[in-house]
């Protein structure tokens, strides 16, 4: 957010804020506000406020309702105490700054007016919230702020509460009203709307940022073919009288996959797609919505795979554990043979001796050497063997049980691990409840806004077309693979799976088919290799079978299936033949019939 989309906001909060009141007043985050506000022409709006280093921001909200404390922090509190129940008078912004005030006129315990400002300072990692009080004199004091800046912290000014407001530093830029043709000259005709170019631009005109210096250069090449300083004048002052004219909408600017990436105060016509907005504020809503998805989508990615490898690290402790356990059980047998030759010998046995030797006739007779307790009798000695050796025994079996137990596990935790290549926040959220239900992952009790627990949507699996027309699907994770293996796919259908490692089940539709063509069959192998821990090996080997021969077995995690009669191909998951069958997408309903 540049001083040009500030400059527009700033337009258009006025209109709508001037005269409104503020019922209420939020603070969700530590550098985050909400002001709930109403007037006769606007009616009940939220206002969202943010000071975030990285997202710092000001706009109207739609249907999102941010968790609030339990407690209010004190900042909350001073501001519910000074300003809640005031009256906005207007909203500015100094000059081209990045800054935004919005006046506000209240009363005070004594019922006396007071005027206000809440000062938004949207500078990146120094971006902060400021309440300050205008006296009759006109000067400005810090009441409190978001983010207290001491002297320690910053050279220039100090943001403490009880000393006067001094603005962000000014920067040595001139506004494009001020500027002249000459002023452009550090911009290079032949380099076009490259970096250097636009960032020649940003260090001249004041509140400019990369988007608008591109947008300045792509309409001044578009009129006259090169980025000459008269033409690049020329299109800062048209493009500035769009955005205080409002002669253009505000844009957001989009990716391949249609997810906003920036904003403007004009139409973005220097990107190959964008979208226009309604106002401003929902240009900015909806920029910051889709990056906090893209945030929040490698968070989560970033929680599930440390959270997995951190069980995988302890599985493998425990098999460890197991190992050692196991070895010192593994005397079970002796302690039934040394048993089993005082019971024969118990006469040659004398009483209190502390240990014997006695001929092994399982070894050819030679001496076996046999501690004693000096307590018992030969016999009481022979008993007590047998209960140790049975208790070993018995020891063995657990830890057996243990063993397979904890082996299965980390096969379950390989698969998510695997799963979770596929980083769309539909299936990070699909695998975050799984691990929940498996018990991997504490719930996380999120509150729900529709007043009741809603079951979440079932995703649906990747789907593609094979060269011969018949609908091949890959499952995203294992609940997907329970899901396309034993309640979506036919017995008949054909069930693929890279052989002896961690991967997706895929499925061929058979459909009306009586045959499922080989080279289908290939293609539905190479994808099982590439969505498989496999994916950078060669003659990878795939098991195929029909799913009539494939089971769950009772109490089995998610995604864990057996299964025979199957034949294995060797294919080599190739970038150039997965993009070939992957560009075959189909939507989510078609069937290999519905061609």
């Amino acid at each position: 957010m540049d001083g040009w989309t500030l400059r527009r906001l700033a337009r258009e909060l006025n209109d709508a804020l001037r005269g409104a009141r503020i019922d209420r007043i939020y603070q969700p985050g530590e550098r985050d506000l909400v002001l709930a506000v109403r007037s006769a022409h606007l009616g009940a709006r939220r206002l969202y406020v943010s000071a975030h280093q990285q997202f710092a921001r000001v706009h109207f909200l739609a249907d999102e309702r941010p968790d609030n404390p339990a407690t209010p922090p004190m900042f909350c509190v001073l501001l519910r105490k000074h300003i809640e129940g005031g009256r906005i008078l207007r909203v500015t912004q100094p000059g081209w700054d990045r800054v935004l005030e919005i006046e506000i006129e209240a009363l005070d315990d004594l019922g006396d007016r007071r005027t206000y400002a809440l000062v938004c300072e949207i500078m990146g990692r120094h971006s902060n919230i400021v309440l300050v009080e205008t006296r009759d004199d006109q000067s400005r004091w810090i009441i409190d702020s978001a983010v207290r800046v001491s002297e320690d912290m910053s050279r220039y000014r100090s943001v403490l509460p009880g000393i006067p407001y001094v603005a962000p530093p000014p920067q040595p830029k001139k506004p494009v009203e001020a500027c002249e043709p000459e002023d452009f000259l550090g911009v290079d005709p032949s380099a076009g709307a490259s970096r250097a170019n636009q960032m020649a631009i940003v260090e001249k005109l004041a509140g400019t940022g990369p988007v608008t210096a591109r947008e300045i250069l792509h309409r001044a090449i578009a009129r006259t073919g090169s980025a000459e300083s008269t033409s690049v004048h020329r299109a800062a002052l048209e493009l500035r009288a769009a955005v205080e004219e409002g002669q253009e909408p505000p844009s957001v600017g989009l990716d391949g996959v249609g997810r906003a990436v920036e904003c403007a105060p004009f139409r973005l016509t220097s990107r190959d797609r964008f979208a226009e907005c309604e106002t401003m504020s929902d240009a900015i809503r909806r920029l910051f919505a889709d990056t906090g998805e893209s945030l929040r989508q490698s968070r989560l990615a970033r929680e599930l795979v440390r959270a997995v490898r951190e069980h995988m690290d302890r599985l493998q402790g425990k098999l460890v554990r197991l190992e050692q356990e196991w070895e010192d059980a593994a005397a079970e047998d002796a302690l039934r043979v040394q048993a089993e030759l005082l019971t024969a010998y118990a006469h040659e046995v004398p009483r209190g001796a502390s240990e014997v030797e006695l001929p092994n006739y399982y070894d050819d007779n030679r001496p076996l050497r046999i501690e004693l307790d000096p307590a018992l009798d030969a016999i009481g000695n022979a008993q007590r063997l047998f209960r140790m050796a049975a208790k070993r025994k018995r020891a063995r079996q657990w830890i057996e049980a243990e063993r397979e137990h904890t082996l299965r596990d980390l096969r379950y935790l390989e698969d998510v691990l695997q799963a979770l290549g596929d980083t769309s926040l539909e299936n990070l959220e699909e695998v975050r409840r799984e691990l929940e239900a498996q018990g991997f992952l504490a719930p996380t009790g999120r509150r729900g806004t529709g007043g009741g627990k809603r079951r979440a949507a079932e995703s649906e699996p990747h789907a593609f077309r094979s060269s011969d027309g018949l609908v091949i699907r890959v499952g995203r994770n294992n609940i997907q693979n329970d899901r396309l293996t034993f309640r979506k796919a036919d017995k008949r259908d054909l069930w693929l799976h890279v052989k002896d490692a961690p991967g997706s089940h895929v499925v061929i539709e058979r459909g009306q088919a009586d045959e499922i063509p080989e080279r289908t069959v290939e293609e539905a192998a190479v994808l099982a290799a590439y969505f498989s821990r496999m994916r950078d090996s060669a003659n990878v080997p795939v098991d195929v079978t029909e799913i009539r021969h494939v089971w769950k077995p009772n109490g089995a995690r998610p995604g864990f299936a057996l299964y025979d009669h199957q034949r294995t191909l060797y294919v080599t998951p190739e970038r150039s033949l997965v993009e070939s069958i992957m560009s075959r997408t189909v939507a989510g309903r078609e069937t290999s019939d519905s061609r």
